[in-house]
């Protein structure tokens, strides 16, 4: 049972990863296509919700 356990653990940390890898490629796509097309202002509509981690996600993201 317990190997069980582990691995519902483990699937459970490895989907919540995907999940926010994919949201944070999401939003970096969502800011390039807004500096593309908008602008400043279109860069700071598109990531005005966004969380002090999104953030920092996202600046990992665009520095690479």
């Amino acid at each position: 049972m317990r190997n069980l356990d582990d691995f519902a653990a483990a699937l459970s940390q490895i989907t919540a990863q995907a999940a926010r890898a994919a949201t944070t490629s999401t939003q970096t796509r969502t800011v390039i296509d807004a500096a593309a097309s908008g602008g400043e202002d279109a860069v700071r509509r598109a990531v005005a919700g966004m969380s002090t981690a999104d953030l920092k996600r996202l600046k990992r993201q665009l520095e690479h």
